[in-house]
């Protein structure tokens, strides 16, 4: 079976924290490719204007070409309605039945995941390869919040043994909206100068975006 991880989100813009994530999970897991997966229309923004679905998508791929492992992927675009994670796990395993797929997550989504749309579903379709930075709320551990998943929804759950880099999107977009150049260290290269070449995020477009 191919081993395929998803790492999903809006990319509004995608950062090096994505990229690290992405590269230390595949350290860490005997894993085929991992797909970043933009989300076409994300429930959890609904009400906030994004950067189009194809400046987004281009981000990504700019972003990731110069990992073999790494691959962009439209599925999300493909169909109608909402991006819910658990539909578009559900489709994917109809779709490469050949292939088990991991759902790549920072440790705020894994601490919100029980409010995620269908978590049975997404557990069911999914293992969950969670980032192991140090992380306290409510005082739970990440060891301790992954029994608690896999005793409710019979989660898989497998920590990335890595520190990782605590980057916003939101923060990045404040410092373009602001003009400072000081953005352009938590992004790569390419992906700012897109960014600066199409205008994205500036102090006339953040009120909008």
């Amino acid at each position: 079976m191919r081993q395929i991880a998803i790492l999903g989100g809006t990319f509004d813009p995608i950062h090096n924290g994505h990229l690290k994530l992405a590269e230390e999970a595949c350290a860490h897991f005997p894993l085929d490719a991992c797909w970043f997966m933009p989300a076409a229309a994300p429930p959890h923004k609904q009400g906030r204007k994004l950067a189009s679905y194809a400046q987004r998508f281009h981000m990504a791929e700019l972003a990731t070409a110069a990992y073999a492992k790494f691959e962009v992927s439209d599925f999300e675009a493909k169909r109608s309605g909402l991006s819910y994670t658990s539909d578009t796990l559900a489709l994917l395993r109809s779709e490469y039945p050949d292939s088990e797929f991991s759902l790549i997550l920072g440790a705020d989504s894994f601490f919100e995941f029980e409010n995620w749309h269908a978590p049975a579903d997404i557990c069911r379709d999914a293992r969950l390869l969670v980032a192991a930075r140090e992380y306290a709320r409510e005082h739970s551990s990440l060891s301790e919040h992954a029994r608690h998943l896999e005793e409710r929804f019979g989660a898989r759950v497998a920590l990335i043994p890595a520190p990782l880099l605590d980057i916003s999107s939101m923060h990045i977009r404040e410092l373009l909206a602001a003009g400072k150049k000081s953005a352009a260290q938590y992004l790569p290269a390419a992906v700012y100068r897109y960014i600066q070449a199409e205008g994205l995020y500036g102090p006339e477009k953040e009120g909008k975006l």
